[in-house]
């Protein structure tokens, strides 16, 4: 069982769906938890509602399996835009001096919209660039430095599996992920053997609210999943926590977690 008593990890965009389910799963894992979000404070809250009721100092069935030295876990919550290197440079230094035993980034904070060619701007591209990759690349540089200076970190980027096998009407995001790839294995190279950065490529896991366009319809998204059936934000989840305190010679990986999708 993956333990992360006494440590501190911080998920970007953790205040609703998937960043949600990474923070909750780290929580019960023993972690500290920062969450960020850029506007949905409210959902933010709600979230920082559950992770104090998964505390596992505070619960009484866990308490005889907690060792005696470990710290009351603390849950926090901050306003974040992650395309600010004044706000991401301002965000890491209060992390780093007012929690201990910061040793996890997990870098979900991303946009997902429909940008069919004809009516693609560059205010689109832009947009994503800056939430899906630029933000990713400011966190992990301005943590890297950190964990660089203490004992070390792990951080986990969240990528696509359409980062890999693009889609025509979502340009701009399958080039963002694409790029998420590769600074993933850049920085895997330049922070080793100290910090070990990987990816996790998920596969479908929630159906867009919006036209689904060459997505396709629910019944042909199944068929081209040879599961048969979505992934969970837990599978995803479960896949991060692995990769936050997994094996210490994994790094530079992007994990599909998809259900075999990307082979079809």
């Amino acid at each position: 069982m993956i333990s992360l008593h006494n440590r501190t990890v911080v998920v970007t965009g953790g205040a609703k769906r998937l960043g949600r389910e990474i923070a909750l799963e780290c929580a019960r894992a023993g972690a500290s938890v920062i969450i960020t979000y850029r506007a949905s404070e409210t959902e933010a809250r709600e979230t920082i509602e559950l992770l104090h009721s998964l505390d596992s100092t505070k619960n009484e069935t866990l308490h005889a399996s907690i060792p005696q030295k470990m710290k009351a876990q603390r849950f926090e919550m901050f306003r974040l835009e992650v395309s600010d290197a004044n706000a991401v440079s301002r965000f890491t230094g209060e992390v780093f001096a007012r929690f201990e035993n910061v040793s996890g980034l997990v870098n979900n904070a991303a946009i997902f919209r429909r940008t069919p060619f004809d009516s693609l701007s560059e205010a689109d591209f832009d947009a994503h660039i800056d939430a899906n990759l630029k933000g990713p690349f400011l966190l992990c540089q301005s943590f890297g430095r950190e964990f660089l200076k203490r004992s070390g970190g792990s951080i986990v980027n969240m990528a696509d599996i359409y980062g890999i096998r693009p889609l025509g009407n979502y340009i701009p995001y399958c080039v963002s992920k694409a790029g998420l790839i590769m600074l993933t294995q850049s920085l895997a190279k330049a922070l080793a053997p100290r910090v070990r950065v990987n990816c996790i490529a998920p596969g479908t896991i929630l159906l867009p609210s919006e036209d689904q366009g060459e997505m396709g319809e629910t019944d042909e998204l199944m068929r081209r999943i040879p599961f048969g059936r979505l992934g969970t934000e837990a599978e995803i989840a479960q896949a991060a926590l692995f990769l936050l305190e997994g094996p210490a010679f994994i790094t530079g990986v992007v994990l599909p977690v998809d259900g075999a999708q990307i082979l079809r």
